[in-house]
């Protein structure tokens, strides 16, 4: 992409005008950022999470969980599109004011999958900008090596592995899913 449009401020219909090429985009710290597809393996771990997130949420009716298709102005310079994400049902009309635009602020609880081309220190710069803009957990999970982040703090973490169970603690009240079960093979 050239420089021009790299430096440009991006309005809300400017990004979601990009969507048509058929590829998605990420604003990040003002740049455009294409995001490559994820293999199976990605794809699967993120589908068998959020269709547990998903039953949870529904059946005691705590708000909603989005796609990867979902995006977070965080700020003029941020819109993210985490592969899952969790926003309660005190914070949904006030962070998307519009329907048809991106949430106007952060996700209560965002996920990131890690594909094989993902690096970790990257995907840590986007948590730390999801935690500062007031996203209040994180889970980084890598389904290559079977191992789940938990993060409440840039920087900071719990490492989760086989055995364990990822929690929703006050972010998503009662939410306990096996790590064993997210990981089994495809």
């Amino acid at each position: 992409m050239n420089t021009l449009l790299q430096n440009k401020i991006w309005t809300d219909d400017a990004l979601l005008a990009l969507d048509r090429e058929g590829r998605r985009h990420e604003l990040w710290l003002g740049k455009i950022v294409t995001m490559t597809p994820g293999g199976a393996e990605h794809s699967g771990t993120a589908l068998e999470l959020s269709a547990a997130m998903h039953f949870h949420v529904r059946q005691h009716r705590l708000g909603r969980v989005f796609e990867g298709q979902a995006g977070y102005r965080l700020s003029v310079r941020d819109c993210l599109s985490p592969d899952i994400s969790f926003v309660s049902n005190a914070r949904l009309k006030v962070i998307l004011p519009d329907r048809t635009k991106f949430f106007q602020g952060a996700p209560d609880l965002a996920v990131e999958v890690l594909s094989p081309s993902d690096s970790i220190t990257r995907t840590e710069e986007k948590i730390a900008l999801y935690l500062t803009h007031g996203t209040k957990l994180v889970w980084l999970v890598n389904p290559a090596l079977r191992w789940v982040r938990v993060y409440q703090e840039p920087g900071a973490f719990a490492l989760l592995k086989a055995g364990r169970f990822i929690t929703g603690n006050s972010v998503l009240p009662g939410f306990r899913f096996s790590l064993t079960r997210l990981f089994e093979e495809l």
